[in-house]
């Protein structure tokens, strides 16, 4: 199928932003006048008819010259009603009405509207009267319009900005944006309907099923950043050409179709309300199903003819942990109890668990309750990391109700306060790292990987919640740690892993005084990656604190400068050789990196962690 074509160059639409909250209902407001017009109208003719004159008669008509008139400005009334209710629903065949319906549909006021591009602000022409009603819905869903939690609110409260600070805000918002458009666009152009685009050759990879991953993971990001028309043309991909059933004993990764898919899903079907993409989920659901065969735990690849799935006998442990946020809203949207009860026993069989390391369990783990596991070393990132960060979230979706989880959180973070952190030897307290302790030994290596650095913010949040002001400390010092890894490399992008000299100092480690990490052992990739920017967005949301958002922008900006290319972003192999570009753009960069960007610089409104939870692809789902 080839992608919609249309008339406008990148970088063009400038218009949306979603800035300041505006009328939230902007369709009634044309149609509650138009009402008014034609009660008015019609009360003054009633007034009319109950005065009655003598008629003249000729021939073969008697005529009432006062109801001949009456006829003529009925005639007239008519058809100046029927051109109001034409604007009051229609808007955007009025150029007034579309300016006005925009402005007030996506919440720009006056002072905010850095340019004026009307094209592609207006909401994307559907073929039904919702035009309107679907841009207010999807406004008002995305600032928590329908979220409820007993829980306490978190968020920092922010108080009003200064112009200066607003108008800084708002070009860098405008920017990541523009950002997004130019990715979307490179995608749309040339891998339209594929799971990615190769951005720096052109055409498109199928990684991930060939579903689309792309499409399916960015569908909330549109909708987050007021890009409608857009929305509505991937929708519209989704009803009529999105099938899981073209290959159907073809092995399929379970943890990347439920992060990156299911939630994909349901994230959108959160802020729109869209039918289709429940039912994608729900159709989802019940072919990852499969993967549970003649076990609790669900193997790593599945089928969707249940005839061709296998049997897997040991599990990574974040794909078996990383199920929770998902299966539980599937249920709970669905009415159907079969996903939720899964989700919870993994949680539960888990938390029976005897590790050296109380809370803290190796990569690879066994079904079955009880199980003890001994030497391994645990870490916080790739294999285990989310993990770790659906136990808070599930409490949290769960509003409360799971206290097992919490305790579990808890468990956790008290053995890696005890056994990973890291210092530097240099005795700056400003930053610390998470290493990789064993669990026999207890000695701790002076690692640190890329996913590790979402930790900073499940600890952000669980101090919030728990009343744990220590743990907001090490959240800080870890995301120093992780954002020095940007600011000291070439090109202004942190490493897949990174790796320090050991200290002869047990809990110490060596920075290079020129990169900050070890180049020679570290793995020196960049391929996107969005937890650095997840942990500053969560640390900015709580505390309020400017040099977050200063933090981000710095990465983002060299994202331009390292990684933007004529189609799209790649990553590079090399984070101190920008020209190492490896003509890949995953489908969280659309997901999650520029969404945590995009959130950085909107009001704090906008997918309030007091209103969603986010899946660990960034898809928001609402608390209800």
């Amino acid at each position: 199928m080839k992608p919609p074509t249309f008339n406008q160059r990148p970088g063009q639409f400038r218009t949306v932003i979603d800035i300041e909250k505006g009328q939230s209902e902007p369709d009634q407001q044309y149609s509650s006048s138009a009402r008014t017009i034609v009660g008015a109208s019609l009360g003054g003719l009633k007034k009319l008819f109950d005065h009655t004159t003598d008629p003249i008669v000729s021939g073969r008509y008697t005529i009432n010259l006062r109801r001949l008139f009456l006829l003529l400005l009925i005639l007239l009334i008519l058809i100046g009603m029927s051109t109001v209710w034409f604007v009051a629903i229609f808007p955007e065949h009025s150029a007034e009405g579309t300016d006005s319906l925009i402005q007030n549909t996506v919440g720009i006021t006056n002072q905010d509207r850095l340019k004026n591009d009307e094209d592609h602000a207006r909401p994307h022409v559907i073929p039904h009267t919702r035009a309107q009603d679907s841009a207010t819905y999807r406004y008002e869903r995305v600032r928590g319009k329908g979220a409820r939690t007993s829980l306490k609110k978190i968020q920092f409260k922010f108080p009003p900005e200064s112009d200066q600070d607003r108008l800084q805000r708002e070009s860098r918002l405008q920017a990541v944006r523009d950002g997004f458009e130019h990715a979307w666009t490179g995608y749309r152009d040339h891998a339209w309907g594929h799971d990615e685009v190769s951005p720096v050759s052109g055409g498109y990879k199928d990684n991930f099923n060939g579903w689309g991953a792309t499409m399916i993971d960015s569908l909330d990001t549109l909708v987050i950043m007021g890009f409608n028309k857009e929305f509505d043309e991937a929708l519209e991909w989704v009803k009529t050409k999105f099938t899981m059933t073209n290959n159907p004993t073809i092995q399929l990764p379970f943890f990347e179709t439920i992060i990156r898919y299911m939630g994909g899903f349901l994230g959108a079907y959160d802020l729109t309300g869209e039918k289709v993409l429940l039912d994608k989920a729900e159709e989802l659901g019940k072919y990852t199903l499969n993967a549970f065969q003649g076990s609790d735990f669900p193997n790593s690849r599945f089928t969707i003819d249940p005839s061709f799935s296998g049997h897997d006998e040991s599990f990574v442990l974040a794909e078996i942990g990383t199920l929770q946020l998902e299966f539980s809203r599937l249920s709970k949207l669905t009415g159907n109890p079969i996903y939720n009860q899964k989700a919870r026993k993994i949680f539960d069989i888990l938390g029976t668990a005897m590790p050296e390391i109380p809370g803290l369990l190796p990569p690879n783990v066994q079904d079955g309750e009880g199980r003890k596991y001994s030497d391994f070393q645990a870490s916080v990132g790739g294999m285990v990391d989310s993990y770790y960060e659906y136990l808070l979230k599930e409490w949290i979706l769960l509003d409360g109700k799971a206290t097992k989880y919490k305790e579990m959180f808890e468990e956790a973070v008290s053995s890696i306060k005890k056994y990973m952190i890291m210092t530097p030897e240099d005795g700056s307290k400003d930053y610390v790292i998470l290493g990789q302790v064993n669990s026999a030994s207890k000695t701790v290596e002076p690692d640190m990987g890329h996913l590790a650095c979402f930790m900073s913010g499940s600890l952000a949040m669980g101090s919030k919640y728990f009343g744990r002001s220590e743990d907001l400390l090490l959240a800080r010092q870890v995301a120093q740690g992780c954002y020095l890894g940007y600011h000291h490399s070439a090109s202004g992008l942190a490493p897949e892993a990174a790796r320090f000299t050991e200290s002869s100092q047990p809990g110490k480690f060596v920075t290079d005084p020129q990169h900050f990490f070890n180049p020679y052992r570290s793995r020196m990739e960049y391929i996107l990656r969005p937890e650095t920017l997840e942990s500053l967005w969560i640390l900015y949301r709580l505390t309020g604190e400017k040099k977050y958002q200063d933090q981000a922008w710095e990465i983002f900006q060299s994202l331009e400068k390292s990684c933007r290319t004529s189609i799209a972003y790649t990553g590079l192999t090399n984070v101190n050789n920008i020209e190492s570009k490896d003509n890949k753009m995953e489908s969280f960069f659309l997901a999650e990196t520029l969404k945590y960007l995009y959130l950085m610089f909107s009001t704090p409104d906008v997918i309030s962690l007091d209103d969603f939870v986010l899946n660990t692809e960034a898809h928001p789902l609402l608390r209800t």
